[in-house]
């Protein structure tokens, strides 16, 4: 591949050739390449920086990694874009002199072409050419990103959304009022204005993805486009940036008036509940669970089916059902405290997290195996083990089934091994069951609001991205309409899981007793079934990342989570999308697509 160098020449010295843009050396090797080059100031610099960043508190790599990654990054890129710019510098500052620009595939190639007068000159000096430092490749990219940002604004579109938004944002406290708690007060302000920002961004990504293109392409404007040394693909890539860059400045702006909005709205509320919003809503806490159980009560289950089997021998289509009864059975045992009896749960609190004088908050749900006439299910909670470790017993409390419930619990009440024992003892005439899943959990402090809800903001831009794809991939190929209508489609299956996973778990397509044995309705479930669950693997990508839930319950989104929604939301789906749209788009008869 051709690449462009500059040429400087100084009388009685060799000529020398410096390639424009991006180095890849300089990337890598920062100050390795430096003084490969004789970049001694720079290169030192480089030095003391890269010391600098790589002896940093390793508990800091621990808590969050991503604080010593991208200043390493934000290092390698300065290099990678500046680095070739300070090599021309130096040189002109040594009395070499720029001469032209030479195409070639290297330096070597550069100097021997520029002796046998091959060379043409730059309109502009020789350092100052390549100042940005940006390659050929990505100048094309931001051209066709920046006419697209024109388009947004030409016809209005980034106001009308920036608009809609802030309506969004401010509408909704205003028309919907919060009953006064920090619960209410977190549903309105959080809740609803996120889901709000996200479905205007969403529903308006989708438009304006499939239409940036799909009407260039029926207005016959992309032709023009098309004649210039530009390939299709970075026409296509060009356009998602520029839509994920208007997105980013929409969320950005929403996002910042959510949080500004919430701050100030927060002094409004009565001392007590700005304690709780403090604690339970505005943080970032983290979450450990008691240990999994699932393999025990597989292996129990298991012993017990053998056992079973040799005094009562089942069918072998009878067989699934009853191993499935008796892994309920089990599961009961780990599950159900009886009436009148204690249950004690045996949690490990993280070793690399300093817990010590910081209070916990224990999340709790549990159903009733009958309702009480009170509505309430009676029982007190102990932390800690008497004459062990510091103690402490709650009042007898009276609480809802099937609704979580938090409650705060003192410091420092786990034993030497950092285990933290809690008991709950049921006073009522009823067995209590707190579910495996989510029936225990501790939640403590790990973070700041201001960046788990900058993280959360993070999440949901990476959904917008993996819209832009899917909106772009749909224009590649079809008419604008069609596009909108096979996106939101797409957009409304995702959003539909509830109903596939329905399916799945049931093995049929038709739960009404009626049809069981229908061959029509077996014929489809076998077709059906599969792919219903191939659909919910790849939804469950995306879904799998909850901010504004997390967010409203004061739950930690890491920098590890923030990282996975990126490599499984833009790079895996997006990815699919965005070669599947570039392949089909490469391949489109452009000059027909007014007659389609």
């Amino acid at each position: 591949m051709l690449r462009e160098f500059e040429i400087f020449s100084k009388p009685s010295f060799p000529s020398i050739a410096v390639k424009r843009g991006f180095s890849w050396p300089g990337f890598f090797f920062t100050w390795i390449w430096a003084f490969s080059r004789g970049l001694w100031l720079h290169g030192a610099i480089l030095t003391v920086v890269g010391t600098l960043i790589w002896v940093q508190d390793v508990t800091l790599l621990a808590a969050n990694p991503l604080a010593i990654i991208l200043p390493g990054l934000l290092v390698n890129l300065t290099v990678g874009l500046r680095g070739n710019s300070w090599r021309s510098r130096k040189l002109e500052r040594n009395g070499y002199q720029f001469v032209g620009l030479v195409e070639a595939r290297s330096a070597a190639s550069a100097v021997a072409a520029y002796s046998l007068g091959k060379s043409r000159v730059s309109s502009r000096a020789g350092a100052l050419a390549s100042a940005l430092g940006v390659p050929r490749f990505a100048q094309g990219l931001f051209a066709i990103a920046g006419l697209t940002w024109k388009a947004a604004l030409r016809f209005r579109l980034f106001l009308a959304i920036a608009v809609l938004l802030l309506l969004a944002v401010v509408g909704l406290p205003i028309l919907i009022k919060d009953d006064g708690t920090a619960r209410g007060f977190t549903q309105i302000l959080l809740t609803y204005t996120l889901s709000a920002i996200t479905a205007l961004l969403g529903i308006s990504t989708l438009w304006l993805s499939c239409g940036t293109l799909a009407r260039d392409i029926e207005e016959c404007q992309i032709q023009v486009v098309a004649t210039k040394p530009i390939a299709r693909w970075q026409i296509w890539i060009g356009k998602w940036l520029g839509i994920i860059a208007l997105n980013a400045a929409l969320l950005l702006l929403s996002g910042a008036c959510v949080y500004g909005l919430l701050l100030w709205r927060a002094t409004k509320l009565p001392a007590a509940e700005q304690i709780i919003l403090r604690n339970e809503v505005m943080v970032a806490r983290g979450s450990i669970k008691p240990p999994d159980v699932q393999a025990d009560i597989a292996k129990v289950a298991h012993a017990v089916l053998e056992d079973r089997l040799k005094h009562s021998p089942v069918t072998e289509a009878d067989l699934p059902e009853v191993q499935k009864q008796i892994e309920e059975q089990v599961k009961a045992q780990y599950q159900v405290v009886p009436a009148g009896y204690i249950k004690t749960w045996e949690i490990k609190l993280e070793s690399g997290k300093s817990l010590k004088g910081e209070p916990l908050q224990l999340r709790i749900k549990f159903n009733a195996a009958q309702k009480p006439a009170s509505g309430t299910i009676n029982g007190f909670w102990q932390v800690g083990v008497p004459g062990k470790t510091q103690f402490w017993r709650s009042e007898a409390m009276s609480l809802a089934p099937d609704t979580f419930h938090e409650f705060e619990v003192p410091a420092d009440l786990a034993d030497t091994n950092n285990v933290l024992t809690i008991a709950f003892a049921n006073m009522n005439d009823t067995a209590v069951l707190f579910p495996l899943e989510d029936g225990m959990e501790i939640l403590y402090r790990q973070g700041s609001f201001g960046m788990n809800f900058a993280r959360g903001l993070g999440i949901i831009f990476c959904w917008m991205a993996l819209l832009a794809a899917i909106g772009l991939a749909s224009a590649s190929f079809l008419s604008f309409p069609v596009a909108a209508f096979l996106s939101l489609a797409i957009l409304t299956m995702a959003l539909s899981s509830g109903t596939l996973t329905t399916v799945v778990s049931e093995g049929t397509i038709d739960t009404n007793s009626s049809a069981t044995g229908n061959p029509v309705v077996s014929a489809l479930n076998v077709v059906i079934i599969p792919m219903f669950r191939a659909a919910l693997k790849v939804i469950n990508l995306a879904r799998d990342f909850s901010p504004i839930d997390s967010l409203s319950s004061g739950r930690s989104i890491s920098w590890g989570d923030l990282g996975l929604a990126f490599v499984q939301i833009v790079i895996l789906l997006g990815g699919f999308f965005a070669v599947f749209g570039i392949f089909i788009f490469n391949r489109r008869e452009l000059a027909t697509a007014q007659s389609q």
